[in-house]
């Protein structure tokens, strides 16, 4: 039994078994692999990360290295995809950026959409403002149309209005500078009862002299809050220790002048007023013969054949509203003015989704006829923004909308039968028919008589005309 129990083999546990790939083992489960961050080309980036945020702010971090083709090793934009993804259970968010902004606490909603609200009423005040400047007011009908052609070219609903928290800053920093106007104006109201009390006067001249000082001051105030930024707080304290020390330094000037050089390039006026104006004289070309015989046929006198001319025009200007409002909005999705001309591919995008594209012209018309009564009475120049901001909050839903008809239309590959594209093209005659009705009663009650058919806020500029 010895011998036996001495030639078998010992048994040997693995513990005691020594491993040459252990410390590789243990290592490589202490620190895991370095990855390296994926060379992501430059436009798949930005499409990936503007669809997901609010305004292109991504154009800023990928200015420096768009020339290169695609991100540097060390670009904010050369993390792993795969990793956006993951979420992280000690900090309870995702890895996603985009996740972090959105995980907000239950009450900053409101906030948030109070601040959303604010930063759309901005953008149609800012808009009403530059549709009431003559010239300049192409560039609101090329804003309108470019946040349409946004759709048409497949952007979320929620990208559709590039700049609206520009605006937003605006409106906020335009609201501020009004209310603390208000003790300036109340100084100088003063100052001009002291002159009227008594003229030429010890007091009222130091009632002038305030009221000039403070005057000055509020520009002060106010050029030094748009230098620091332009927020609320910048206006509640001034910061005067700040204001000595940097004043006088070239550097501070070169700084506010590059980032006011920034914010006008951010709003891309020159882009926006050509896209207007380019639509604009493509209206203008559609319009203009089936409008002429339309006066023809109504103020010719001594004319016999006048009825038949004008019904001649009415017909053509039916023919015209049914492709115009969207080749417009086409124009701007492709950013081509012969696009404007392009009647194939607005009557394809139609078949492919008729109700979509008879609904959006529907809702055109209807809201295009109640601004008529806007134009009984000439607007005086100085308040001529404030019927301008009806017209900018009928148009601009309504061109939205055929947008994104245009967008759902580009999506689908195969046309509609005929049984479902023919009450689609009678609802869409029907709501042109009612139109070029309503423009052939308004020369009747507009202060511009039959011209009033030539500027037509349906297709042109956003807002009524300037009384002179």
């Amino acid at each position: 039994m010895s011998n036996t129990w001495q030639t078998e083999p010992p048994v040997l546990n693995i513990r005691d078994e020594p491993r040459n790939d252990e410390p590789q083992l243990v290592a490589s489960l202490a620190e895991p692999p370095v990855r390296e961050p994926v060379r992501v080309p430059v436009d798949a980036a930005v499409s990936e990360l503007t669809d997901e945020l609010d305004e292109p702010i991504v154009s800023l971090v990928v200015a420096p290295v768009a020339s290169q083709g695609i991100c540097p090793v060390n670009s904010p934009l050369t993390v792993p995809l795969s990793s956006l993804g993951k979420s992280n259970a000690a900090s309870g968010t995702t890895g996603n950026p985009v996740a972090v902004r959105r995980s907000r606490r239950w009450y900053a909603w409101p906030f948030w959409g109070l601040g959303r609200c604010w930063d759309l009423l901005s953008l149609g005040v800012l808009l009403a403002v530059v549709a009431a400047v003559p010239v300049l007011q192409f560039a609101s009908l090329g804003y309108i149309l470019f946040a349409a052609g946004r759709l048409a070219n497949g952007h979320p609903w929620r990208s559709a209005l590039p700049g609206s928290r520009i605006a937003g800053k605006l409106g906020t920093f335009a609201m501020l500078a009004t209310i603390s106007w208000i003790p300036v104006y109340v100084l100088t109201d003063l100052a001009y009862s002291a002159q009227l009390l008594q003229p030429n006067s010890a007091t009222a001249r130091m009632w002038r002299i305030g009221a000039f000082t403070f005057a000055a001051a509020w520009v002060v105030h106010i050029g030094w809050a748009a230098m620091r930024g332009g927020r609320w707080w910048h206006f509640l304290w001034p910061a005067p220790i700040h204001f000595v020390r940097a004043i006088w330094r070239p550097s501070h000037w070169s700084q506010s002048a590059d980032r006011l050089y920034d914010l006008a390039a951010r709003l891309q006026l020159v882009k926006l007023w050509w896209l207007g104006a380019r639509a604009t004289a493509g209206a203008l070309l559609w319009t203009c013969v089936p409008v002429s015989l339309m006066i023809i046929g109504e103020r010719a006198q001594n004319f016999e054949a006048a009825p038949l001319v004008g019904f001649i025009g009415a017909v053509a200007m039916m023919v015209v509203m049914l492709y115009l409002p969207l080749l417009q909005v086409h124009m701007a999705a492709k950013n081509r003015f012969t696009e404007i001309f392009n009647v194939i591919a607005i009557r394809q995008s139609f078949m492919r989704a008729p109700w979509f594209c008879a609904l959006s012209l529907l809702v055109l018309c209807g809201l295009a006829i109640p601004l008529y009564l806007l134009r009984i009475e000439a607007a005086p120049s100085e308040l001529v923004w404030v019927p301008s901001l009806v017209f900018v909050a009928f148009m601009l839903p309504a061109k939205l909308l055929i947008g994104a008809a245009l967008g759902y239309a580009n999506k689908r590959e195969k046309r509609r039968h005929w049984v479902s594209r023919w009450p689609a093209w009678l609802i869409s005659v029907a709501s042109v028919a009612i139109y070029v009705g309503a423009l052939y009663i308004a020369q009747f009650i507009a202060w511009q008589g039959a011209y009033v058919m030539y500027f037509q806020h349906a297709v042109l500029v956003p807002a009524p005309l300037i009384s002179v």
